[in-house]
């Protein structure tokens, strides 16, 4: 058995997933660890001779890339599996819906995909004032680790203020020129309020429409579990109650 370390990024993995391909290791004689479980070292793992310049689907990289990113440590062992069987058995196997392998990766890429919607839906920024420059952070909770993945959006809509993104996996930070990351935050971290919430209240309250307030609806796309970090929230029960009176 090979214990194969993999840090939690896509890159990471495909590095040790191209010397295992090189040496044409089966995928159940891999255990997929994280670094600090140890393992072999990855130079045993790795190289970069001609041998290892596997060639696979375009669309193999796009739906790894999504999987990567879903919470399940094995997601790892499941894009290996199919890395070997494109490469070894039938490179036309992304076109097998029924296979069971395929069909777990894409529901995986669907659920990513979804998580990183709600991300760019449900980010709130609150102005934080730091010794005189307006910095703007935001605490958000995604299901998945979607933060480098959903960033690119925000830089195109924000650019032109420093900004940073707290969430459980992972944070992300603009200073309008660059864009970093840095490992998971507590809320603690993140802004509770600023002087322009009262103002975005009552904006939100002057739109809202009880006449087309379908609840259950509501609650699926914009899901109780964000309600504690979206400052519009707070207003949600008294206007479904008042809705519900007219």
């Amino acid at each position: 058995m090979i214990n194969a370390p993999v840090s939690g990024s896509f890159a990471d993995w495909r590095e040790t997933a191209r010397g295992l391909i090189a040496q044409s290791v089966e995928p159940e004689n891999v255990i997929w660890a994280a670094e600090t479980q140890g393992g072999l070292f990855r130079s045993e793992l790795s190289g970069t001779g001609p041998e290892c310049n596997v060639k696979v689907p375009a669309n193999f990289i796009r739906l790894a890339q999504a999987v990567a990113c879903f919470d399940e440590p094995k997601r790892w062992e499941l894009l290996y599996r199919i890395l070997f069987r494109l490469t070894h058995e039938d490179r036309n196997l992304l076109e097998i819906e029924s296979d069971a392998d395929v069909s777990q990766a894409k529901r995986m890429e669907k659920a990513v995909s979804r998580d990183v919607h709600k991300f760019h839906a449900f980010v709130r920024f609150r102005q934080i004032d730091c010794e005189g420059e307006e910095i703007y952070g935001a605490w958000h909770e995604p299901h998945h680790f979607t933060v480098e993945r959903s960033l690119p959006f925000f830089v195109r809509r924000f650019g032109a203020m420093k900004f940073s993104i707290f969430t459980p996996k992972g944070c992300a930070h603009w200073d309008k020129k660059s864009l970093t990351f840095s490992p998971p935050a507590d809320r603690s971290m993140a802004p509770a309020g600023d002087v322009m919430e009262d103002l975005w209240l009552l904006y939100y309250r002057s739109i809202f429409n009880p006449f087309r307030l379908k609840i259950n609806a509501m609650k699926k796309e914009f899901p109780m579990r964000h309600w504690a970090t979206l400052p519009e929230a707070v207003l949600i029960k008294d206007l479904i109650r008042s809705a519900k009176d007219n």
